[in-house]
């Protein structure tokens, strides 16, 4: 009985044995015939998916190519290959076009073909520069380097090419352009740069408008929410009607509370370019009211609590209260007598004027590259920055104005001013200054139009 349960038993697993191998034999007649690699292949599928690829652009991140045909892929390896780079702090083109793997030899000769239509001195950091190679002639990679080129300014382009000859040649392009004039006017609501901002004012129109109201206006104390602004300027604008580079301000005005300050930019018989009120009086003044823009009074003339030293103190300046690292301007032409650490005052600068004034500025954080003993200063001229050196409880600036060699009141004071139009001159500006009144009238704030003589007017708006 033993015996034949035995047998039964081997017939079974040998039915299951050769149930097991058609099975397998089944499975493996239905794949794709994969050949034996020597090499390790695991024999797995043939279809593995999208290669990618490494995007140096994107800090080397894998993305998968897109479904490109084969003319298509034939197409892309036809086309240059571009890098851009960007110059950093203190780069010269030539260290740059080394990183960018240029043989030296052909870098200096770039340099070479680029003076003759720019000056690489003015590169700044920052600034992007396309190197380009051919197409590599193997269908990947890239071939010979062949260019060179970048923005100079907004309105030129500078290249220079391999010519076929060996060598290299540079030239300059220029974007089609056209020189308009734009208006803009609008109410304050907190301050100018910020209400001319949301306007549609460029930053730099603003900052140079500033500048030629700041004889006229403290912008800390003279400026309140409702009062209004108007500017006229030239500019440089594409096809597209899109503001390339903005030019001089042509009119500069301010409604304070009902008392106006209109400033009219004109040249005079010599050929000298100021900024004239109604009366024909030119806007300069020796000095400027404020040396800073924004800037608060935190701290006036005349005798104080002292926060550092805890008694009673004369203060012989203006504090003005703005964020570390804010420009300083120069108040006006003159020589520096001093610029270095000057004790109590941290880093410090002081400019002797004409007609006996001198300014001084106390507490930087760094002096102005180039601003020393003996340097002749431009009204307006950075000469440093806000800090909070030598004895001072945060970053400002004081201002001290000296008649002489002794300190007064920066705010009170009376200074010369520039000259006055008179005779012809007088008579040629009144002229101007309707012919700009007409033209603001024509030009709906927040448009620009082309100056065509015997064309009717046509604004464009921004």
């Amino acid at each position: 009985m033993g015996g034949l349960v035995t047998a039964k038993l081997l017939r079974s697993l040998k039915a299951l044995a050769i149930a097991l191998v058609v099975a397998g034999v089944a499975v493996v007649a239905s794949r794709p015939f994969v050949p034996f690699s020597p090499f390790g292949d695991d024999g797995g599928a043939l279809d593995q998916g999208q290669p990618a690829y490494v995007d140096l652009e994107n800090e080397g991140s894998a993305q998968p190519l897109p479904d490109l045909t084969d003319g298509e892929l034939e197409d892309r390896s036809r086309r240059p290959v571009d890098h851009i780079l960007q110059v950093g702090a203190g780069e010269t083109l030539m260290s740059l076009l080394g990183r960018a793997g240029i043989p030296s030899a052909e870098a200096t000769q770039v340099v070479d073909a680029l003076i003759k239509v720019f000056d690489p001195r003015d590169l700044k950091a920052g600034q992007k520069i396309t190197v380009t190679f051919d197409p590599s002639p193997w269908g990947f990679g890239q071939g010979q380097f062949s260019q060179v080129g970048l923005a100079a300014d907004p309105i030129r382009e500078i290249q220079v090419r391999r010519t076929p000859q060996g060598g290299f040649a540079g030239r300059e392009e220029k974007r089609q352009v056209s020189r308009q004039v734009a208006h803009y006017s609008g109410k304050i609501k907190s301050s100018l740069f910020e209400s001319a901002t949301a306007a549609g004012v460029p930053a730099q129109v603003i900052i140079n408008m500033i500048r030629v109201l700041s004889y006229d206006v403290d912008f800390q104390r003279d400026i309140q929410a409702g009062d209004s602004f108007e500017v006229l300027f030239e500019g440089w604008y594409d096809t597209k009607g899109k503001l390339v580079k903005s030019g001089e301000v042509l009119y500069a005005g301010l409604d304070l509370s009902g008392a106006e300050v209109t400033l009219y930019r004109f040249e005079d018989g010599s050929g000298a370019s100021d900024f004239f009120n109604g009366k024909g009086e030119s806007a300069k003044k020796a000095l400027l009211k404020t040396p800073v823009d924004g800037a608060k009074i935190t701290s006036g003339f005349g005798l104080r609590h002292h926060p550092i030293l805890g008694y009673s103190k004369m203060h012989k300046g203006v504090d003005f209260g703005v964020p570390p690292g804010t420009p300083i301007m120069a108040a006006g032409d003159g020589a520096v007598e001093m610029a270095g650490p000057n004790g109590a005052y941290g880093n410090y600068v002081r400019i002797r004027h004409g007609n006996g004034f001198a300014t001084a500025y106390a507490h930087m954080q760094r002096i102005a590259q180039g601003i020393h003993t003996g340097r002749r200063i431009m009204q307006g001229q950075i000469i440093g920055f806000v800090g909070s050196t030598g004895r001072a409880t945060g970053p400002h600036l004081h201002y001290e104005v000296l008649q002489g060699n002794s300190q007064v009141n920066p705010l009170s004071i009376k200074v010369p001013t520039g000259i006055k139009l008179a005779g012809r001159d007088m008579e040629r500006y009144q002229g101007h200054k309707r012919s700009t009144d007409l033209l603001m009238a024509q030009i709906p704030s927040g448009s620009h139009i082309a100056l065509n003589p015997g064309k009717p007017i046509q604004a464009k708006a921004n």
